[in-house]
């Protein structure tokens, strides 16, 4: 996997291998196929969501798919980023992002729904419920006790 730790700080989404990658998309494009028929119950989307009254956490989102022009559903993928621990958190790649954040999004991006990633913080709660409320899904992905 591609996180960071003391012998491999700059770890990042072109670190997993050719393997693991294909395994992780495979995965993805479950986890998207899936999505799709659960939300498939009439909802529209007319494009991505606008979160940039949240503070960007990360340093990039290598590996992300480009967001599809008109998604049929609007997502999100959550995140937390520790910052009291090294990386971030003992899940996280040198950008900020759980190492497997791109695949997941990615997946629902190749089912044809947006998939936005962004972080909690909790200085910024109400704002990032607010935020949430426009998505029509949002994956969280988090370790336990973060």
């Amino acid at each position: 996997a591609a996180y960071c730790k003391d012998d491999t700080p700059n770890a990042c989404y072109t670190d997993i291998s050719k393997e693991d990658l294909a395994e992780a998309d495979r995965y993805g494009s479950i986890m998207g196929e899936k999505a799709l028929k659960i939300m498939d119950t009439g909802f529209s989307s007319a494009g991505p969501v606008d979160i940039s009254s949240l503070t960007r956490v990360a340093k990039d989102d290598l590996g992300l798919y480009p967001q599809p022009g008109k998604p049929s559903f609007k997502g999100a993928l959550a995140q937390i980023y520790v910052r009291t621990q090294p990386f971030g958190g003992s899940d996280k790649s040198r950008n900020g992002h759980r190492y497997d954040s791109m695949p997941f999004a990615n997946g629902m991006i190749m089912a044809g729904m947006s998939c936005q990633l962004i972080h909690y913080l909790h200085e910024e709660h109400d704002k990032f419920f607010d935020v949430c409320k426009k998505f029509n899904f949002i994956i969280v992905r988090c370790n336990p006790g973060q």
